[in-house]
This record gives structure tokens, C-alpha cells and sequence, in this order.
């Protein structure tokens, strides 16, 4: 069992870390937005690049931000038949759909690694005038699927831990000590 609680801890401590990084994202979008309305409005002289590196950046905090959301458990849910559910029985749901987040995570995962991949190998560049890279955001794709995998099988073995037990994990990570 103790390999478990090891792989449960990295896997939610990278999701934090992963989150925590992220989330300072949006103040550079917010500057970026700020730094084009002010060139915009008060100078007359719009930026070729704000824009679009606050697109870039949103669509980079968007794909990568799944992981903590999922360790949260903030993810939109059918709440008007999970609260009816004793937390036992929310947590038997929440176990038996694992088998449709790994599906979906894994076909992102793999066909989303084909689209980076491409994008990679060829350096691919936006068309827009400022020209980014746009290989980086497309390789979040498969990187923010497997760190939200991970998560979701963290949180599945929390769930199946649960529900046996009666017991939350962190109740178990105590009593281990």
C-alpha cells in the first residue's frame, strides 16, 4: 500500500505545483490586456502582439489548470444526483466513472500528442503578423491530458479508499504517521 500513498502524494504535490505556476498566467494576461488598451486608446498605437500572447497564455492556463481543478474536485458535475447520494455512495459514482475520464484523457493524451508532434517537428508559427510559436501551446495538449490522467487516477484511488473504508485519505496519511 505504501507505493499507492507515494504515487497519491507526487501525483497531487505536481498538480499543486503545476496550478500554482499556472494561475500567475493570468495576471500576465490581465498586464497584456492592460498594455493593449493603453496603447490602443491612449496612444492610437495597438500592439501586433498583446492580443494574441494573452490568447496564447488563457489557452495555456485553460489546458494545463484541468489537473488542480480535478485534485479540487471542481469539474462540472450532476449534482442534483450526486446529493442525493450518501458520501460513500459519492464516492462508488465517482469511482465507477474513472473508466469514461480514462478514455477521454487517454484519446486526448494520444491524439493530442499526434497534433504536437507535428506542430513540434515543424516549429509551427501563428500566421498573424507578430508570428509566435504556436508548437508550445499545442504541446500543453497531451501534457495537461496525462498530468489530469494521473490526477483522475489519484482521485480514484482516493474515492475506492473511501469507499471501502469510510475513511477520507488525508484521515489515512494521519494515522500513518
Amino acid at each position: 500500500m505504501r507505493p499507492l500513498a507515494c504515487f497519491v502524494n507526487i501525483v497531487d504535490k505536481i498538480s499543486l505545483i503545476i496550478g500554482k505556476i499556472v494561475s500567475y498566467f493570468m495576471v500576465l494576461v490581465m498586464i497584456s490586456t492592460v498594455i493593449e488598451i493603453v496603447s490602443r486608446y491612449f496612444f492610437d498605437r495597438p500592439t501586433i502582439w498583446a492580443y494574441e500572447f494573452g490568447q496564447f497564455l488563457f489557452g495555456g492556463y485553460f489546458l494545463l489548470a484541468g489537473a488542480i481543478t480535478l485534485y479540487y474536485r471542481e469539474h462540472v458535475g450532476m449534482d442534483i444526483i450526486v446529493s442525493r447520494l450518501s458520501a460513500r455512495g459519492q464516492a462508488v459514482l465517482s469511482a465507477c466513472t474513472y473508466i469514461f475520464a480514462v478514455l477521454f484523457l487517454g484519446v486526448l493524451v494520444y491524439k493530442g500528442g499526434q497534433f504536437a508532434y507535428k506542430s513540434v517537428i515543424y516549429l509551427e508559427r501563428s500566421t498573424s503578423v507578430w508570428g509566435p510559436p504556436i508548437w508550445p501551446l499545442k504541446a500543453a495538449l497531451p501534457v495537461a491530458g496525462l498530468l489530469m490522467l494521473l490526477q483522475a487516477t489519484s482521485n480514484f484511488v482516493k474515492d475506492i479508499y473511501f469507499a471501502v473504508t469510510g475513511k477520507s485519505w488525508e484521515e489515512k496519511e494521519v494515522a500513518a504517521q
